[in-house]
């Protein structure tokens, strides 16, 4: 991490040269008051760094396709899918794209259009996975969300399904929900969690079909990100996401982060009170039955 400054260094700059692995990404932030989710934070480049060794050799999966003697067969392996949640300037995506994911980076009508959508674009061509950008609101009720609208989730008024280069777009069933930076307000922690439970439901749902597969899967993976600034709201949102929505998070010990690269060539301060915590829906707890 020691070419890339920590994110309070850089708030002033318009344009960051980001180093990630083999390539420099070109974002555009804006740290104009507006919103929160138009500049770099600390929270995505810790999980970023983190996630990088961790899922090194690791975006395929085999998918069953076939059937054999009532068994589903290996078919084929194709890219693990991924959705963010508050994508921001996009650094987190692009970098689990440069890994191989498919990657649906979501974030306000605000942040999609004033830097996300621009960033996404401008660095699609270094990763070899596909980004798409869609606005997600968290307050919309999930019976709601269309998938088929390749501008917005949350949107009322339902598109043909492709995307605006002609892919198909994503939907569930999603292998991995990450989020950084976005517990930072008592506001927005039910929201959020309401959201990371209603996707893992509908990847869990929608990835036990064909019934035969039910042995092998399990709700997505959760990885989130966050800035201890206030301990009673980050200790306090993470016993309720278990409580309220069978949301269990272990945090990732320090000492492991490090051995990731998080905090190489910074000081030791620089990234004091970030976290990493991983976690996965229980399957049961608030289940449509």
């Amino acid at each position: 991490m020691s070419d890339t400054p920590p994110a309070h260094h850089t708030k002033h700059l318009p344009v960051l040269a980001y180093p990630f692995k083999n390539v420099a990404f070109h974002l555009v932030q804006k740290d104009d008051g507006a919103s929160n989710g138009t500049a770099l934070w600390l929270g995505a480049q810790v999980l970023s760094v983190y996630l990088a060794t961790e899922f090194k050799g690791k975006s395929r999966k085999t998918v069953a396709t076939g059937m054999s003697n009532g068994t589903s067969v290996p078919y084929d392996t194709v890219r693990s899918k991924a959705i963010e949640l508050g994508s921001g300037i996009g650094l987190m995506a692009l970098a689990l794209a440069s890994l191989g994911y498919d990657v649906l980076a979501t974030d306000t009508a605000h942040v999609c259009a004033s830097v996300l959508r621009t960033n996404i674009n401008a660095n699609a061509h270094l990763v070899p996975g596909h980004v798409h950008v869609r606005e997600l609101d968290w307050g919309v009720d999930p019976t709601g969300w269309i998938w088929d609208d390749p501008v917005s989730i949350t949107s009322s008024a339902p598109l043909p399904r492709r995307d605006d280069d002609g892919r198909d777009v994503l939907a569930p069933p999603f292998d991995l929900i990450v989020s950084s930076d976005t517990i930072y307000d008592t506001a927005l922690v039910t929201p959020l969690f309401e959201t990371i439970h209603a996707l893992s439901a509908l990847s869990y749902a929608s990835a036990l079909s064909p019934p035969s597969s039910r042995t092998e899967t399990k709700p997505p993976v959760i990885y989130l990100a966050v800035e201890r600034r206030d301990p009673t709201l980050i200790t306090t949102a993470f016993a309720r996401a278990g409580e309220e929505w069978g949301l269990l998070f272990q945090r990732v010990p320090e000492k492991r982060l490090k051995r990731a690269g998080v905090g190489v060539g910074w000081d030791a301060g620089e990234w004091e009170g970030v976290e990493v915590w991983r976690g996965r829906w229980d399957g049961v707890t608030g289940a449509v039955k």
